[in-house]
């Protein structure tokens, strides 16, 4: 009987901790999604052809609350990750085609310490 009960008592743990990295990664998830849709204007939601800012705003906020509510593993909460996946997975690659492009560059100008005044 002390073997079942080990194997019972390690496939229990087994469980614990899969429930909890699932809670975990639907956490992360849906608060990357929530700091990810902060991060846009509402204008580049409609030139993307996607629904308007507040709608994914209120699906991640939803979705991060319900796997905060009643776990990674639930139904609930599997719908939950599913739909903060559906935005980075669709709406958020549509989106970084509106983002601004930061260009850094250094501009070199002549004659600030050579005497012919070449570039450096």
């Amino acid at each position: 009987m002390s073997i079942l009960t080990g194997i019972a008592s390690g496939l229990a743990y087994t469980v614990h901790y899969l429930q909890l990295a699932f809670q975990v990664v639907g956490l992360g998830m849906g608060l990357w999604a929530i700091l990810d849709a902060c991060g846009y204007r509402p204008d580049h939601y409609v030139a993307a052809g996607k629904r308007s800012k507040a709608f994914w705003m209120g699906v991640n906020a939803a979705g991060f609350a319900v796997v905060l509510l009643m776990g990674g593993m639930s139904m609930f909460g599997l719908l939950g990750m599913v739909a903060n996946a559906v935005y980075l997975a669709d709406v958020r690659p549509a989106l970084q085609v509106y983002r601004p492009i930061r260009v850094r560059s250094r501009i070199r100008r002549s004659g600030g310490g050579g005497s012919k005044g070449r570039w450096r």
